[in-house]
């Protein structure tokens, strides 16, 4: 079975563009305490307090794109992982099975890890942080607690961000999921006629204002699809590698068009796998497999940082200071890999063995 190791470089850099634009919970209004003020629509615009900010300017201001990406990816990996004659009859019970085997343990970790912590940061700080500033104004009680328990916090974002907030769009994703379930072997069968019609549809409410929380997901996520029929298409010639050129240089003229631009760096990143030989594969899948405990361990270690800040009386301007930028990026990592090793690998390994039967 083909497998993608740049895609797996690409998940780990869509996770890393989210850790790098949350560096500004350092600051305030996330953390309420700090007298180093960040722009939240903006962050420094001088360069003057966040690290490395001449290297990772484009990474603080739109690091967001990375939650973007990410789904657009899952749509090329799930539909090269399931439009096929080996698992086109895959079962509703083992392809869900499978997702929440993969995300809902760490999730559910983390939710509690991260109460705990908030807990915390209050008898410290006097407010939770990063959380409790007109930015992310979500609550933290039991309503919100429930949302997050049972995945389904980012289909109520107007109740604010809350707990370990950046699983809102994984939770959205699921809504996706059974989407491209329910229509898998109709795509199977219809192939890029089927998804220009599903991309359209998303596109088309997306547009046009229509307040459902799941469009830009699910526009995302079929492009990605879309973006895997290309491949198998072009895949035997040299048409690829043009194609993926093009679609970055249409996406990256004038304004960024996040559909072409993305669409062009997975052919690429397709194409590298396909025509190159690959010498750091191990490298590469290690990255990958950081991908999700990143996302989700970040805002823990924030807390924890904040709390050892404020407990031993640090001056705030640790939080310029690139060591303390690698420091937060380092720990991140390190836990990521602790987290999938021993944690996030063996649980799914079990549960599918358990539970597939």
């Amino acid at each position: 079975m083909r497998y993608f190791y740049h895609i797996e470089l690409l998940r780990f850099l869509s996770a890393s563009a989210v850790l790098i634009t949350h560096y500004k919970h350092f600051f305030f209004p996330y953390l309420s305490l700090s007298n180093l003020n960040i722009h939240p629509y903006g962050p420094d615009p001088d360069g003057l307090l966040l690290p490395f900010y001449n290297l990772l300017e484009f990474f603080y201001r739109k690091g967001h794109y990375g939650v973007d990406f990410f789904w657009m990816i899952s749509g090329f990996v799930l539909a090269f992982t399931y439009l096929n004659n080996k698992n086109i009859k895959t079962s509703f019970k083992i392809f869900f099975l499978n997702r929440f085997a993969r995300l809902y343990p760490l999730h559910f970790i983390t939710l509690f890890i991260v109460l705990i912590l908030q807990m915390l940061i209050l008898k410290i700080s006097g407010s939770y942080q990063i959380i409790d500033n007109y930015m992310y104004k979500g609550q933290i009680d039991l309503e919100n607690f429930l949302l997050h328990f049972f995945f389904i916090s980012g289909w109520f974002l107007e109740k604010g961000m809350t707990f370990n907030f950046p699983i809102w769009s994984v939770s959205i994703e699921l809504i996706i999921y059974f989407i491209f379930f329910l229509s898998l072997k109709y795509i199977y069968k219809y192939q890029m006629l089927l998804t220009s019609i599903l991309v359209f549809i998303f596109v088309f409410l997306d547009k046009s204002n229509i307040d459902i929380f799941f469009l830009e997901c699910g526009r995302f996520f079929f492009i990605g699809v879309l973006t895997y029929f290309l491949f198998e298409i072009t895949k035997k010639n040299f048409l690829l590698i043009l194609l993926s050129i093009l679609l970055i240089v249409l996406g990256a003229v004038g304004n960024l068009k996040l559909d072409l631009f993305f669409s062009g760096i997975i052919l690429l990143a397709a194409f590298c796998d396909s025509k190159l030989k690959i010498k750091s594969k191990n490298v590469y899948s290690l990255l990958g497999n950081l991908t999700y405990g990143s996302y989700l361990l970040h805002i823990p270690v924030q807390l924890i940082l904040m709390i050892l800040i404020l407990k031993f009386n640090f001056d705030f301007e640790i939080f310029n200071k690139n060591y303390f930028f690698a420091i937060y990026l380092i720990s991140i990592y390190f836990l990521s890999y602790l987290s999938f090793k021993y944690f996030e690998n063996p649980v799914r390994k079990y549960i599918r063995n358990k539970y597939s039967v």
